[in-house]
């Protein structure tokens, strides 16, 4: 659902999270695994200014800035996402280098450090990020 709240131009945090995940378009092992898969993902560092709303379009990830403030703003049925994990940008940036293990952010996400919605789907977005590390 194309709402106004959505920039296309990746902003603050979506603009480190495009840097990121922008390889994977040119990487023929992501494009032939996810040629057929639609998934829209929101990843929100809740102490910075924008979220990042990951798409994945057969074979093709684009990176959306949603500005995290109302948190109104965030809510399913206006993103459509199908997945959703948010953490303070510490966080995400520990886990990015593999300075937390998995298990230490289910730890956090049952102290509610973590919040994670559409777990499964989540799955999805974990094989995404294993393909940066090939």
């Amino acid at each position: 659902m194309e709402t106004n709240i959505i920039e296309k131009k990746a902003r603050g945090f979506a603009g480190l999270i495009e840097n990121v995940v922008d390889p994977l378009n040119k990487n023929p092992k992501f494009k032939e695994q996810f040629k057929n898969k639609k998934r829209k993902f929101l990843i929100n560092a809740s102490n910075l200014t924008y979220a990042a709303l990951i798409t994945i379009d057969n074979g093709k990830v684009i990176i959306e800035s949603v500005k995290n403030k109302p948190q109104s703003n965030l809510k399913k049925k206006i993103l459509g996402w199908d997945g959703y994990i948010s953490m303070s940008s510490q966080i995400f940036l520990a886990f990015a280098m593999d300075k937390i293990s998995l298990i230490n952010i289910g730890i956090k996400w049952l102290t509610r450090k973590v919040k994670i919605k559409g777990l499964t789907k989540m799955v999805t977005l974990l094989k995404v990020f294993n393909l940066l590390k090939d």
